[in-house]
């Protein structure tokens, strides 16, 4: 997020475009607020004008649909708990030197 101060104020976005920034804020994790002053210094740099560089780093996201996540916090903790439970018995079987 840049150091920035914001400035409230209120714009007309079609609805496409809205739902579309709505949505890639929600794939990265940030509010729409940081999406639209992205957006903006995109804009501005490429017109020649001084931009200030965003701190943030991006990395690849791979959008999930409407379909459920592939993984969530219980099935993290059970897969953690199942290669624990398959460490333990590895090394229950295995001599001791």
């Amino acid at each position: 997020m840049c150091e920035d101060a914001f400035m409230r104020t209120t714009l007309d976005i079609p609805d496409t475009l809205f739902r579309q920034a709505k949505a890639r804020a929600a794939l990265e994790g940030i509010p729409l607020k940081e999406v639209v002053a992205e957006s903006l210094r995109r804009l501005l740099g490429e017109s020649g004008l001084p931009v200030t560089q965003p701190r943030r780093t991006s990395f690849p996201l791979i959008p999930a649909g409407r379909a459920r996540p592939a993984m969530t916090r219980v099935s993290v903790k059970e897969e953690i708990e199942r290669l624990e439970n398959e460490r333990d018995l590895h090394h229950a079987g295995s001599p001791r030197h």
